[in-house]
């Protein structure tokens, strides 16, 4: 990953490691020095002495200057930038911050009996879904004789929390209509995205001089798509035939909805975002779907700490689910080893995954797990 790439570059310093304590002790040592110089007298200033003090207080005020040097100084380099200053950095590649995107769905409205005139539902109408509320993005209307219409609609609360709402869960409605309707979302929702982090903005910086060329480099693909959607995670781009791209991505952890791939695909069959001679295909990863079972041990040594041990392992397996979320990554079980070792286990024995290679274009996905406390062993 291009973070991971940026994050191993050499550590800067502005101020060569001058630490506080070198900068005021050399401050005394000058002033001792010079001291003697002028008077021909030896000076050792004593711990409370009024000069010392006043010498105290600048090289506090003088190492915060330097502090703010080196902090204005990293500001300026990709791999300490943050914030605003990292948005600044962002525009000198021509690149901006993805700010937040709000899940959507679309919502079926079925009268309760047929009518001989127009049903209209104005944009803007209002249906809820737990403790969130959906939004009409368009002007809708049932003809005279039917008795449904779907209409696009939006999260009013932008961000990945508007995300995995499943069909028949958005169904109460909030803004009264002249007649009796009942409404539910035909379709999961999907595609809300946080606003970009400092880490995606720092890698897509990072990926935009490959995005200056339409001779179709890898990088450049990978630019653009992080580009259309803060919610695309994950993607692969493999060319197998020459001319031909295909794109696979994941959005929030999960396989993309068709609709999404189909606007990733206009977006990026566009002629500034490709060369004229490919042709880009959006695709689903393909899942292969993995068990996981095994028996974990905890020392002797840590059987005052078995509850808390026991719950690390249940998080465990839930970050290895997680790692193993990545397209083209093989089903790798000695990670899950390593992630229960950390978590504080002992020694476990896997049963489930088996070692799996995947192509790239195929993505792991976990099914069941059955986790199973064996006891404490000695160490």
């Amino acid at each position: 990953m291009s973070v991971t790439r940026i994050k191993n570059y050499p550590e800067i310093s502005f101020i060569e490691e001058t630490s506080f304590e070198e900068l005021k002790e050399k401050m005394i040592s000058d002033y001792e020095k010079r001291y003697r110089e002028l008077t021909g007298n030896e000076i050792s200033l004593a711990q409370a002495d009024p000069y010392r003090l006043i010498l105290y207080a600048c090289a506090v005020a003088i190492y915060q200057g330097y502090q703010y040097e080196d902090r204005a100084g990293k500001m300026g380099l990709l791999k300490y930038s943050t914030g605003e200053f990292l948005d600044n950095l962002a525009a000198l590649k021509g690149v901006t911050r993805n700010e937040s995107e709000p899940a959507r769905t679309t919502l079926r409205f079925t009268l309760a009996a047929l009518l001989n005139r127009v049903a209209t539902i104005p944009p803007g109408t209002r249906v809820k879904g737990q403790d969130l509320y959906f939004e009409t993005t368009e002007r809708g209307e049932i003809p005279a004789g039917m008795d449904y219409v779907d209409i696009p609609a939006k999260c009013q609360t932008p961000g990945s929390i508007g995300n995995g709402f499943l069909t028949g869960d958005i169904r109460t409605m909030v803004d009264p209509l002249p007649y009796t309707l009942s409404v539910e979302n035909t379709a999961p929702t999907s595609g809300g995205a946080d606003r970009e982090t400092d880490d995606e903005l720092a890698e897509r910086i990072y990926l935009a001089p490959s995005s200056y060329s339409t001779a179709g480099p890898k990088l450049a693909y990978e630019y653009w798509v992080k580009t259309f959607s803060p919610a695309i995670g994950e993607s692969k781009v493999i060319s197998e035939v020459p001319g031909e791209v295909d794109i696979y991505v994941m959005v929030d952890g999960q396989l993309p909805t068709d609709d999404f791939m189909a606007q990733l695909e206009a977006y990026m069959q566009s002629g500034e975002r490709r060369p004229l001679t490919d042709h880009v295909v959006v695709k689903k990863p393909e899942s292969v779907s993995y068990d996981i079972e095994f028996v974990y041990y905890i020392r002797k040594s840590d059987q005052d700490m078995v509850e808390t041990i026991q719950a690390a392992v249940k998080t465990a397996c839930e970050n290895f689910i997680a790692w193993q979320r990545k397209i083209g990554r093989d089903i790798t079980p000695s990670q899950l080893v390593y992630e229960l070792v950390k978590a504080g286990a002992q020694s476990a024995d896997i049963k489930k995954p088996e070692y799996t290679e995947l192509t790239d274009s195929q993505i792991a996905i976990a099914r069941e797990s059955v986790i199973t406390y064996g006891g404490i062993r000695d160490d």
